[in-house]
């Protein structure tokens, strides 16, 4: 089993969180519930089976994307097969950092995965046979630095008003509200609204409860015990209702399920038979 990271350089890095390898399938059940992040990344599978996606509320569904697909910002989870974990290398971007890798705006892949070779074509194959020709983990990161660079559709940047926007709503803790943020821009709410969803992918009303449902997570996953009231005070949560109901939402799972079928990866969630 091996795993690497890689954090490219300027400008890449301010639209790019990282790229990563896994080689060996991890030895938990065959299925893992992902959860929702409200970023957009992109997965290669680098042995010659087709990516499967499920429906994490019937499991029995499932649907096929090729060798490489891109996974939108997300407000719901999805589950993957551990079989095709076996060679995987992966893009994760920052919130809003796919916008200027492809044609469409990112708002038409909320909550949807798609073929890769859809939206890049012959850029796709390229990507991946030549991660493949790389004989290391880190000679596959500079392989894909240097095809991201080329294949950018936009120019490297967000509209100011997302990124100003971004910048608070990343921030732990978050404090700001949309009306807080909304009033500093000036621009109306419709129109910053309609720039935020186009750039990052969700609405930033969403954004904000999927950026705080992940501060949850990050705040129990090595708790060795949870005292749920107060996490749901100290992240913002008006009532334990509240906070149990966006759980769910985003997770399909209630607080103390996440927490008792909890491994070492914060956003995975094995599901057993």
């Amino acid at each position: 089993m091996a795993y690497a990271r890689y954090i490219p350089s300027q400008p890449l890095s301010s639209f790019v969180s990282c790229f990563w390898y896994w080689e060996g399938a991890p030895q938990t059940p065959a299925k893992e519930r992902l959860m929702p992040t409200g970023e957009a990344g992109i997965i290669i599978n680098l042995c010659d089976d087709p990516l499967r996606l499920y429906d994490a509320q019937d499991l029995d569904r499932c649907e096929s994307y090729g060798l490489a697909l891109l996974s939108g910002a997300r407000t719901q989870p999805f589950v993957i097969h551990n079989q095709q974990q076996d060679r995987v290398f992966g893009i994760q971007f920052h919130p809003g950092g796919g916008y200027p890798f492809f044609r469409m705006p990112s708002s038409e892949f909320e909550n949807q995965s798609i073929p890769l070779d859809d939206l890049w074509r012959n850029a796709a194959r390229e990507l991946r046979e030549r991660i493949l020709q790389a004989p290391t983990p880190r000679e596959m990161f500079h392989t894909a630095e240097s095809v991201m660079l080329a294949q950018a559709a936009r120019p490297l940047t967000l509209h100011p008003a997302v990124s100003f926007a971004l910048r608070c709503f990343c921030r732990v803790p978050h404090l700001d509200t949309v009306g807080d943020v909304t009033d500093q821009l000036g621009m109306s709410p419709r129109r910053f609204i309609e720039v935020f969803r186009r750039q990052v992918g969700l609405t930033p009303k969403a954004f904000c409860r999927v950026r705080r449902f992940q501060h949850v997570l990050k705040s129990v996953h090595l708790a060795p015990q949870v005292d749920w009231a107060q996490i749901a005070l100290d992240s913002g949560y008006y009532d334990q209702a509240h906070f149990i109901h966006d759980f769910r939402t985003f997770s399909s799972l209630t607080p103390n399920q996440y927490w008792s079928s909890r491994t070492c990866h914060l956003n995975h969630v094995p599901i057993h038979d």
